[in-house]
């Protein structure tokens, strides 16, 4: 949570069908080839807690254009 910048109230309980998702994402070969993936989606279905791309919007809306994605692009750190 710490390197997205995710506020603390915006984790939300991931639901069966994220759950159910998630599982079926690491049985997939692109996300087998990349450990750092695996390891998000692992660690993500291990505290049965996801985060929304709307939970960055309380630093504004251009956080997102501005900060958010242009350091995922530069940094390549996207699933």
């Amino acid at each position: 949570w710490d390197k997205q910048n995710i506020p603390e109230q915006c984790p939300l309980p991931m639901k069966p069908s994220d759950i159910k998702y998630g599982k079926a994402l690491l049985e997939e070969d692109f996300v087998r080839r990349n450990p750092k993936w695996y390891a998000e989606l692992e660690a993500m279905l291990s505290s049965k807690v996801k985060a929304e791309i709307q939970a960055l919007s309380s630093y504004g809306f251009q956080y997102l254009t501005e900060t958010y994605l242009p350091r995922k692009l530069k940094e390549r750190d996207w699933i």
